[in-house]
């Protein structure tokens, strides 16, 4: 008796441009700031689990990546979270401290040597806005990239390929094991079949 399987057939024949087999479906669509999402996303990481496959779109600077490996393939899966150490969240306080005091000495160094419009409401010069605006946003990024709640990593490990699938955040943290579950699942319906068909013996998990 095969295992359950771990979803329905779907609609979708493609995904970012990467045709479905014949009789393949999507279990799990995953993404590393909404974990499991009810349609694939069009841009950004994606991670997709099938019946079939394992597909993982990865976009940045080095170009656009695809990574699809058979499931039948997988033979193991690290799930590595990752918390900020000490040090990193030093380094993020001291950046923040040092965005303030550029604020305070620049806006005390241009005081006498630039006059410009005066907004009523903040008396604040535009200037000094501007430059109140830059670092708020700095700062948002700094605090994004320091103090995430959680960050974590999962590796697909196969016979002679492997591939890392980065998240963040608690809905991936607590939904990317329902992702491993459902590669594992087909897994072992897909080398049950083959085995029963007589391709060859059930390889252990």
């Amino acid at each position: 008796m095969l295992p359950e399987q771990t979803g329905a057939p779907s609609y979708l024949t493609r995904i970012r441009g990467v045709p479905l087999l014949p009789q393949e479906w999507v279990n799990h669509s995953f993404t590393p700031t909404d974990g499991i999402s009810p349609e694939p996303s069009a841009t950004g990481r994606l991670l997709v689990t099938t019946n079939q496959r394992i597909i993982s779109f990865s976009q940045g600077q080095k170009g656009d990546e695809t990574v699809l490996v058979p499931v039948e393939e997988l033979n193991g899966v690290v799930v590595r979270p990752e918390s900020r150490s000490s040090g990193s969240l030093l380094q993020g306080l001291m950046l923040l401290v040092a965005g303030a005091l550029i604020y305070l000495v620049s806006g005390y160094w241009l005081a006498d040597r630039l006059e410009g419009p005066n907004i009523p409401i903040i008396n604040l010069d535009v200037w000094a806005l501007v430059i109140l605006a830059a670092l708020i946003w700095g700062g948002w990024l700094i605090g994004r990239h320091y103090f995430a709640k959680e960050l974590g990593q999962v590796t697909f490990q196969g016979g002679n390929w492997a591939f890392s699938f980065p998240y963040t955040g608690d809905k991936p943290t607590a939904e990317v094991h329902q992702v491993i579950r459902a590669a594992f699942v087909s897994r072992t319906a897909l080398v049950s079949r083959n085995h029963q068909q007589g391709h060859g013996p059930e390889q252990p998990l």
